[in-house]
């Protein structure tokens, strides 16, 4: 397997057993010497170190002024400079896009990945990462007043030698790595929307075109290289840090900042697919739902096949639109989309494509720039509960009519029998999805809109249509507690819904790795082992 050349001698080197880890007696100047960085003789970080009652503004100025010297002003951006403002700027949803950290680094290399760590932990200035910055909140990758580090310049795609394995940076996106290795007439399971990265969708689990034959993104990982809490790049496998690999699938940023994704491959020729659209009026509403539903429970018969299906509410005017594709071409002429096939659309772009140039038309449907939320939850398949959801969601919609540029859609999807037995492969995942209440619905709410002073009004009614679906999957006895991360909202306790066990042996798995709390506390966004991003907000939480 492929392994980052400026590793090797620190990887090889690593003896500690998980359980001593990081010792108690662990220093990080002493960690930062061991990297070639003498915190005492850089100005601002010696002066940082005395004051240790020194603002955060204090402490992340002396780390940014730090990075700047050890890497290089092009290394590191700053309010000031026209780049910031580019980089702030160029992510997916304005939440996000207005959060301001105290600076940006943006490591060329894993080892600077390590520094930047243990400068934070140095002076306690807080940070986030980036890899895709496809996430819908604030603070997932992005830190108000801290670093914020960006991966964009750890971007390789390396193929093992006999071309089963796929060494993937997190600074690249989907598109990237599909156009690169169909040169080869390979893949990987990864996101379906081409500027979506590599590092959040794969941690947080990852749905593919392909993931009814092979699973989730996170369950074709054959290792991970991660920089942990204190500086020590290790690789994460079913056989070395075994733990640490299982909490990586679907564990989110808990436990450390990847820098490597290692991925299995597979066949697929020229990068060659079908798939589309098709636009329903509600006259088709209740055959789409029969399709959407028996699709799903059909899905074992032939997993090549997959979909979504989105309700829409534009005015006075409501449509579906299910997206379609199969793992080969021609696929129009499967007999599993039969059902689909029967009905009359008013608009069809399915046909024959190519992986890569897929995502790009999908990405259309998902610019940059709005406020954007994803909020979602799960429920065990059932079509008669499919039919209520969607009633409910066109029941509440019309309480946003007056909020200006607002766009919600409700959007249906499986979590198939296929996707749930892969799960198991190489000693499991974090989701805690028991496949005996399998096949589940995965439904979400996906919505943007123009101004911050209508953010109550949205999050408020999409929370009311969230918790009536679940109290009616209750009431059915089809409720699901699991949460799919990448689909979440910043009130939703991901973790808490991968079950009491889970959460458990997530966390010890933390306090091994991580038991200064570091991708706690100095990372504070996203989805951490205890809390919401922002909890009891009084929102819908799962």
């Amino acid at each position: 397997m492929f392994h980052w050349s400026s590793l090797v001698g620190l990887a090889v080197c690593i003896t500690a057993t998980a359980q001593t880890f990081e010792p108690t007696d662990f220093n990080v100047t002493s960690a930062l010497l061991d990297k070639g960085v003498n915190a005492s003789v850089i100005a601002e970080l010696d002066s940082s170190l005395q004051e240790r009652s020194s603002s955060s503004s204090q402490a992340c100025s002396a780390a940014c002024t730090a990075l700047s010297l050890l890497f290089g002003k092009d290394a590191v951006d700053t309010k000031d400079e026209l780049s910031y403002g580019n980089f702030t700027g160029g992510f997916w949803a304005q939440n996000q896009a207005e959060v301001r950290p105290y600076c940006i680094f943006k490591p060329s290399k894993p080892a600077d990945v390590s520094v930047v760590v243990l400068l934070s932990r140095l002076t306690q200035c807080p940070f986030a990462a980036k890899s895709g910055g496809h996430a819908a909140f604030a603070g997932a990758s992005n830190i108000e007043g801290g670093i914020t580090i960006s991966f964009e310049k750890l971007n390789q795609i390396k193929l093992s030698s006999d071309k089963k394995i796929a060494s993937v940076q997190p600074g690249n996106t989907w598109q990237r790595v599909y156009s690169e290795l169909s040169k080869s007439d390979l893949s990987v399971i990864g996101g379906r929307v081409s500027h979506i990265g590599v590092g959040g969708l794969t941690t947080g689990g990852g749905i593919s075109f392909f993931s009814n034959i092979h699973g989730l993104a996170c369950d074709n990982v054959a290792s991970y290289d991660v920089v942990t809490a204190s500086g020590l790049i290790v690789t994460a496998s079913p056989t070395q840090y075994s733990d640490l690999y299982w909490a990586l699938r679907g564990g989110g940023n808990n436990f450390g900042l990847v820098v490597g994704f290692n991925l299995d491959t597979f066949s697929l020729p020229g990068g060659a697919m079908w798939g589309g659209s098709r636009i329903y009026t509600e006259d088709q509403f209740p055959n789409v739902l029969k399709a959407f539903s028996n699709l799903v429970a059909n899905s074992p018969t032939d997993p090549r096949a997959g979909q979504w299906v989105a309700w829409v509410l534009s005015g006075e005017t409501k449509v579906a639109a299910s997206e379609l594709w199969y793992t080969e071409p021609n696929g129009n002429k499967a007999a599993i989309f039969s059902e689909y096939n029967a009905l009359t659309a008013i608009q069809d772009t399915t046909g024959n494509r190519n992986q890569a140039d897929y995502t790009a038309t999908l990405q259309s449907t998902n610019p940059n720039g709005r406020r954007e939320t994803y909020y979602g939850l799960t429920v065990r398949a059932d079509p008669a509960l499919a039919v209520r959801a969607k009633d409910i969601f066109f029941e509440e919609m019309p309480k946003l009519s007056g909020v200006a540029g607002v766009n919600p859609v409700l959007i249906y999807q499986g979590i198939t029998k296929g996707q749930i037995q892969n799960m198991a492969k190489r000693g499991g995942n974090a989701l805690g999805i028991n496949a005996a209440n399998g096949p589940l619905y995965l439904i979400h709410l996906a919505c943007w809109w123009d101004s911050a002073k209508d953010d109550a009004l949205v999050y408020g009614t999409i929370s009311t249509v969230l918790q009536r679906i679940t109290d009616e999957a209750k009431s059915r006895g089809l409720n699901n507690s699991y949460i799919y991360m990448n689909y979440a909202s910043q009130y939703e306790d991901v973790i808490r819904s991968y079950g009491a066990d889970n959460k458990a042996k997530l966390k010890k798995i933390a306090n091994i790795y991580d038991p200064a709390r570091v991708f706690q506390e100095l990372q504070p966004g996203y989805f951490k082992l205890d809390r919401a991003p922002i909890p009891n907000a009084g929102y819908f939480s799962g």
